[in-house]
């Protein structure tokens, strides 16, 4: 028999027309369940959203609003009090930023109209974890401290960093707008990053993750250059690791070329093994796909680059120059709003007569600035002895 504290639950919902929606959500909590289970009367219950940038819901990039406005009423019939909260990564953390935010996810209408009720509190605060890989104390918005329970809603993407971005990178949004640079600055290699996206769930500890993946995202995501992908699913689980384990196989991207569950592999959160994930609902083999698109190999060429790094320490500017794509400004796209300048965690960036520049000796390949540009205008280009040892196979397929 099945532990529901185990599982993760598939449901399959077409489209994001709301009855369709709230009913999907519904039944993948209810087979966990239920809502009951994780709410008490009373609680401040923070929805903590995937708002990566201001970006409207058909692109696939953020967390529906239909979905959104399904947890708020079902957080409310259990006797909770729903906040709606996240920090996304280019904008500053002001009220300004997050109403442009809210206000391109759709999210600000349906607030307005008595959906449901946004954080405005731009106070941050610290969290301490002592039992941190490689943070003890994160710096995290206050809805995270001051909520009694916590459910993740991401959205299920591509990465171009990470392979796969869903419940294990969600929280990398309670840390505050642009104090996440400094994060890339610290930990530069994809082990590093994946432990500490893994030491931020252990130290939030969300109740819950609901996962949206009526309209996916593949390709080149998590942002703008990403392809939105009906897939037609809600999926739920209060275990981060397993219900992108589960959703890897459904897009058929191997779990373990994700860094952060390869991490956890490391560190004992699961077995590595598919096959003893319980799943409750409808099936993987049901609603799965064979062509979802993959990210360009950004990621794996980043994995190579931290391999001969560790081995070939003298080598390393030469062999990221050559197994890495460099970031570059599209200058007929680019408008100059200096997103990639305020985003980039080394300074690379310079605004000059109205456009991005970028100094590639000083990136660090994290490729927040290509994530984030509202414009989808930086490209990611191999340098000629790149292109030559890509077009000959030598860092594997």
């Amino acid at each position: 028999m099945v532990k529901v504290n185990d599982a993760v639950s598939i449901v399959k919902c077409s489209d994001y027309e709301y009855d369709r929606v709230r009913g999907a959500v519904k039944e993948s909590i209810d087979l966990l369940g239920g809502m009951t289970q994780l709410v008490k009367p009373g609680q401040r219950v923070l929805l903590k959203l995937n708002l990566l940038t201001a970006a409207p819901p058909e692109k696939a990039v953020t967390t529906h609003p239909a979905v959104v406005l399904a947890l708020s009423e079902l957080v409310r019939e259990a006797g909770g009090r729903p906040l709606v909260a996240d920090s996304p990564g280019p904008i500053p953390y002001t009220q300004a930023g997050l109403k442009r935010a809210y206000k391109a996810a759709g999210l600000l209408e349906l607030a307005e109209a008595g959906g449901f009720e946004l954080n405005w509190d731009t106070s941050v605060q610290w969290l301490s974890f002592a039992g941190g890989k490689t943070i003890k104390r994160i710096e995290v918005m206050s809805p995270v401290i001051e909520s009694d329970v916590i459910i993740a809603v991401p959205k299920l993407k591509t990465h171009m960093f990470t392979t796969f971005t869903g419940a294990a990178k969600i929280l990398f949004g309670v840390i505050p707008g642009l104090a996440k640079a400094g994060y890339h600055a610290k930990l530069q290699s994809s082990e590093q990053f994946a432990d500490m996206l893994l030491d931020i769930i252990l130290a939030v500890k969300p109740a819950l993750f609901v996962m949206d993946g009526v309209l996916a995202l593949e390709g080149d995501g998590p942002g703008l250059h990403g392809i939105p992908r009906p897939l037609g699913i809600v999926m739920a689980s209060r275990d981060p690791i397993a219900i992108d384990a589960i959703a890897c196989d459904i897009i058929n991207i191997n779990p373990l070329d994700v860094p952060m569950l390869s991490a956890a592999l490391d560190r004992g959160m699961w077995n590595g093994k598919l096959d003893k994930l319980p799943v409750v609902g409808a099936l993987p083999p049901e609603v799965a796909v064979q062509d979802f698109k993959k990210p360009s190999r950004v990621a794996r060429d980043a994995r190579g680059l931290d391999r001969l790094a560790r081995y070939q320490r003298v080598w390393a500017p030469v062999v990221k120059q050559s197994l890495t794509p460099r970031p570059v400004p599209d200058k007929e796209k680019c408008s100059g709003c200096a997103t990639c300048y305020t985003t980039c965690p080394q300074g690379a960036v310079t605004i000059s007569k109205g456009r991005a520049f970028i100094n590639d000796r000083a990136c660090i390949r994290c490729y927040c600035c290509h994530e984030m540009c509202p414009e989808a205008a930086i490209e990611l280009k191999f340098s000629l002895p790149g292109r030559i040892i890509r077009r000959f196979g030598l860092l594997g397929r």
